[in-house]
């Protein structure tokens, strides 16, 4: 039993530095991304999720690449994207904006979303439309014309 008391101390120092190496390296996680747009109005409940940190979406917050973005019950949200695209999302939706790369000269480019439940509406922008693509749990949707 004395051990164990002599060892508590060390435990709990251990435990206190990697919570806070965590910490860190959770609210780094939204400044790693490149911002890719942001929220032009929100209602209610909206969420983004980056790694291991959740955080509210309000009007002009920022969103980035590879975070996932939910409305609550009641709840919408309008986003704007560097490349004039815009995307309104229904209540109880999720969304994954998994990839996002536009060259304002028009040379390349790619926007990859993943809805995985709810109801949205997506209005292309700037890029080739056949940059573009819609994943859902059905099937993949790409934008042509």
């Amino acid at each position: 039993m004395p051990v164990s008391l002599i060892c508590a101390p060390h435990f709990w120092a251990s435990a206190c530095v990697l919570a806070a190496l965590f910490a860190v390296q959770s609210t780094t996680s939204f400044a790693q991304q490149p911002t890719i747009g942001n929220a032009t109005n929100t209602k209610n409940r909206v969420s983004s999720i980056g790694g291991t940190t959740t955080r509210q979406i309000s009007k002009g917050t920022d969103v980035h690449s590879n975070e996932v973005v939910r409305t609550g019950n009641a709840s919408i949200a309008d986003l704007k994207f560097l490349d004039d695209s815009t995307m309104n999302l229904g209540p109880i939706t999720e969304i994954r904006l998994d990839k996002f790369v536009y060259d304002p000269s028009g040379s390349a480019g790619s926007f990859v979303i993943e809805a995985t439940r709810g109801a949205l509406r997506f209005v292309t922008g700037k890029q080739d439309h056949n940059s573009y693509q819609i994943k859902t749990p059905f099937g993949t949707l790409g934008i042509r014309g």
